[in-house]
């Protein structure tokens, strides 16, 4: 990390974007992320598995023919399995919303 010296005090690259927008601005600076990790584990075992696919497919399989079939369906397995994950996620955080929602709801009605 990049720092610089002014007045005697190290300031991180944090603290001058938040300077640099202005006092009391609610800038914050999105952090990068990979999309197969918002997911979670199952995203990350996913891309793993299709990513070793070539290394390990050669390994098992004799037949040319065989090896580039077995590719194939790897690569559309991973891809049919990370929309089935990232639909459970979108399904699961929907439920939350709602339940968010309704708890909400509750508590302005009891006021």
């Amino acid at each position: 990390m990049r720092h610089d010296l002014r007045a005697g005090e190290y300031r991180s690259a944090l603290s001058r974007e938040r300077e640099r927008h202005g006092p009391g601005s609610d800038y914050m600076r999105q952090a990068f992320h990979h999309p197969r990790t918002s997911i979670g584990a199952a995203g990350h075992w996913i891309h793993l598995l299709s990513v070793t696919a070539p290394l390990v497919i050669p390994e098992l399989i004799e037949s040319r023919e065989k090896q580039y079939k077995a590719l194939r369906l790897t690569s559309v397995g991973a891809a049919l399995a990370s929309e089935a994950v990232w639909t459970l996620k979108l399904m699961h955080d929907r439920e939350r919303e709602e339940k968010c929602r309704a708890a909400a709801s509750e508590h302005g009605a009891e006021r």
